[in-house]
């Protein structure tokens, strides 16, 4: 059996099988796998990671940071920006949030599993660049962003307004929406040499909203895909990290993934 079709009936759809696959959460005797070029065979010894699960692949990448960054978000009320399908907002209620309110611009987004979650509050057709602290019925104590064809740039100066003085927001940085034109390539992949420039620019935005960067981490990424990151910032500047350092931290993700080292 075609190792696509043999995962979609383990994983109940051939999306999720799909995600499974590629962020390693599978394994054929011992090896990670191509599902479209694989056989199944009753011989193989065939291995699926069962310690994580999320609605889309966002919830990989804000695991990976919360892991990294040895930050736990358990009671915490977040705002999930950007929230579409739910990878970021699955993430945060599997790690113990006590709410989310679940932020976008489009509407009936969300996975099925969590559309009449107790602990998600949908706030669907709403452009976050406008919210405010009375958009919301608490105080917001955590921010997640993970949007596209749009500079965070112009979503960070809500962020600042939403966010209660000790909180955190963590921004998944997408280098082809920060850059100029000329630095992404036919293939829409933004040339490794403009990743801590422009990584770069978007903290120090952050820095003049009094958004102080505290880690920032490689996100699990698809074979072919731009490299993105997820960056940790915070209302204060208390032991925050200084540009130079997070410039370097950039510098050595590209270099891993040059490597094939990445994920």
């Amino acid at each position: 059996m075609r190792a696509d079709k043999f995962f979609a009936e383990k994983f109940g759809s051939r999306t999720k099988s799909a995600e499974a696959i590629e962020n390693g959460l599978v394994l054929v005797n011992g090896k990670k796998i191509k599902p479209k070029d694989e056989i199944i065979g009753d011989e193989e010894i065939v291995y699926i990671k069962s310690e994580e699960s999320f609605v889309s692949n966002g919830g990989y990448k804000l695991s990976r940071a919360l892991k990294n960054f040895e930050f736990s978000v358990e009671n915490m009320v977040f705002a999930d920006i950007g929230a579409s399908t739910g990878g970021f907002t699955d993430c945060l209620l599997q790690n113990g949030v006590k709410k989310v309110y679940a932020v976008d611009v489009g509407e009936s987004l969300l996975h099925s599993s969590l559309q009449n979650h107790p602990k998600i509050v949908k706030m669907e057709n709403v452009n976050a660049r406008y919210l405010k602290k009375s958009d919301f019925l608490e105080s917001i104590d955590g921010v997640s962003v993970d949007v596209s064809f749009i500079s965070l740039k112009l979503i960070l100066p809500a962020i600042k307004e939403i966010l209660t003085p000790n909180g955190v927001a963590f921004l998944l940085i997408k280098p082809q929406f920060e850059c100029e034109k000329k630095n992404i390539g036919k293939s829409g992949i933004v040339h490794p040499s403009a990743h801590s420039k422009i990584v770069k620019s978007v903290v120090e935005f952050c820095i003049q909203l009094g958004l102080y960067p505290f880690a920032i981490v490689n996100a699990p990424i698809r074979k072919g895909k731009n490299i993105e990151y997820v960056l940790q910032v915070r209302p204060y500047g208390k032991g925050a990290m200084s540009i130079l350092t997070i410039e370097e931290k950039v510098k050595m993700f590209v270099k891993l993934n040059s490597l094939n080292e990445l994920i």
